[in-house]
């Protein structure tokens, strides 16, 4: 009887499973995603027009994504950019005419499959391969038959590029590409016709055109619009704005709010659209002056068309971090103290600063040539600055000497900065201390024609006001940065500037931040240091 039972239940277990897999295999199927949806219809390849696929190709910003990195032909489609995002990161694929790794062997249906169905050829099982949604099916849906056969005739007629793409780095369950056959199913409804409605008194032509490219080959939304935990836009709050997928940034509320574009007028939008500068003079930066690059290249009428209909989207109430909402009412409402008399910064305790090892200022410090005359009433002379880095020689108690290494000018020997033409500074220094400083072979500077020499110094400090980990100092800083500039802009990607424009850029806007000297200072050198021209990545040289 036993014997029976464990043979039932093995039974049982079995059933289970193996219905569970073939369940999975079914419902995740791009087969049965097409069962309730119905096809697309295509015209002749031989009738595509090519100045139309171009300008398809533009108004969808497939270079934006798709083009080679480290050069400027966006007809070079061999991909490689890598986007970081919540799920993972992904590897823009290889979208030129390379038969290998590009899209070379495509036919026309297998290529709209992929455009406006999100399912690619190949794969494990013969019913095609799902596509990630970082890749806007969603939107291209409403492309029509016609734009998808000319922009597949446009992309067929570029140079093929020899481009070998990694595969996506995804976390676990996002890593299972064959489950994206159940968020189709959940978040792909394969409806094509836009718009539902026209505004009244509106020229329903070029409402209809604006639409067309604004939901469809341009994809604002995928961008403009904050997402579900599983990926998908949240339609109450569409273009209301969000976080960036790689999480750094915000994306703008591009809906005709008060908390987004309510006070731009459509030709402001069409404007922006062409020249990239909005209607207080401020420059597009990031990934939106990559899709400048794009949209400055459609017909002003276009641009015109989709101004129009964003003007008349559902305003979307949904401030940017930082930024305080609206005040609706007739009474004064003081906005909440934010400054504190001492900011709370990232130290490391003095047990963990020892001799030898590498420490990151975090707050300015006094510095002495002398240890006696650390703390004492003798005047500083020098002070080491927020983000500078030094080695740590020797220990005395509280008192350490710390060895600095930069570059200066050879006339200006009363500051040290951390690299040769660029003004990240590390230390300023009195009389004494500029004397005492070790001076390399000097250099000239070929496009400034400065005089540069390479230096050394050592001073004693206290073990104050350091950190072991300068990563804590610019995880810190980016925080910082976030919540001061969130309050009034879109946040810029730091490697917008260089390590010298930082400078001018940040002066400007001190007196309109709640931030300390220290804090100022410590968020300058992070910018600085993930300037275009320095490190931008580890934040250091």
């Amino acid at each position: 009887m036993a014997t029976n039972n464990r043979e039932k239940l093995y039974k049982l277990f079995w059933g289970v499973v193996l219905g569970g897999f073939f369940g999975f295999v079914l419902l995740t199927s791009p087969w049965v995603w097409s069962v309730f949806n119905s096809g697309r219809t295509l015209p002749d390849l031989e009738s595509a027009d090519l100045e139309i696929g171009r300008h398809v190709f533009v108004a969808s910003n497939c270079a934006t994504c798709h083009q080679t990195p480290g050069q400027n032909d966006d007809t070079l489609l061999g991909g490689g950019r890598a986007q970081e995002t919540a799920f993972g990161v992904f590897h823009m694929p290889n979208i030129s005419p390379d038969p290998k790794n590009g899209i070379g062997n495509w036919t026309l249906e297998q290529f709209d499959r992929a455009v406006r169905e999100g399912v690619g050829p190949g794969g494990v099982w013969p019913d095609g391969k799902n596509l990630y949604p970082a890749f806007p099916y969603t939107s291209y849906k409403h492309l029509s038959g016609e734009d998808v056969r000319n922009l597949y005739a446009y992309m067929m007629s570029l140079p093929p590029v020899e481009n070998a793409v990694p595969h996506h780095e995804l976390k676990f369950p996002y890593n299972m590409r064959r489950g994206v056959g159940l968020w189709r199913l959940a978040f792909l409804d394969g409806k094509r016709d836009l718009p539902a409605s026209i505004p009244a008194g509106v020229d329903t032509d070029q409402y209809i055109r604006g639409a067309y490219l604004v939901e469809g080959a341009g994809h604002c939304a995928e961008c403009h619009s904050p997402r579900g935990f599983m990926g998908d836009v949240v339609n109450d709050l569409r273009y209301g704005g969000g976080p960036s997928a790689d999480g750094i940034t915000h994306v703008a509320n591009i809906t005709p709010s008060e908390v987004g574009i309510g006070y731009w007028s459509v030709a402001a939008i069409a404007n922006y659209l062409k020249t990239g500068v909005n209607p207080i003079g401020r420059a597009s930066d990031g990934d939106m002056a990559k899709v400048i690059e794009n949209t400055s290249q459609l017909p002003f009428e276009d641009l015109q068309a989709m101004a129009l209909y964003l003007k008349h989207i559902p305003a979307v109430d949904k401030a940017a971090p930082g930024m305080p909402e609206p005040n609706w009412t007739d009474q004064l409402v003081m906005l909440p103290q934010t400054v504190e008399v001492r900011a709370d910064m990232p130290t490391s305790p003095a047990s963990e600063i020892r001799q030898g090892s590498t420490v990151a200022v975090v707050a300015t410090k006094n510095a002495w040539l002398d240890a006696g005359h650390v703390g004492g009433a003798q005047p500083e002379e020098g002070k080491l600055l927020g983000g500078a880095l030094a080695t740590v020689l020797q220990q005395d108690g509280d008192r350490i000497q710390v060895l600095l290494k930069g570059w200066q000018q050879v006339d200006a020997p009363s500051v040290v900065y951390q690299a040769q033409g660029q003004r990240v500074m590390m230390a300023v220094l009195g009389d004494a201390a500029a004397e005492a400083a070790q001076r390399g072979a000097e250099v000239v500077d070929e496009e400034t024609e400065q005089v540069w020499a390479p230096v050394e110094l050592s001073l004693w400090t206290d073990s104050a006001e350091l950190h072991t980990d300068r990563q804590a100092l610019w995880d810190y800083s980016q925080v910082a940065y976030q919540r001061a500039c969130a309050a009034c802009h879109v946040l810029s990607q730091p490697a917008n500037f260089t390590a010298n424009q930082w400078i001018g850029t940040m002066r400007s806007m001190k007196r309109f931040t709640s931030l300390t000297d220290d804090q100022y200072r410590l968020m300058l050198s992070y910018l600085q240091n993930h300037s275009r021209d320095l490190n931008t990545q580890s934040g250091g040289l």
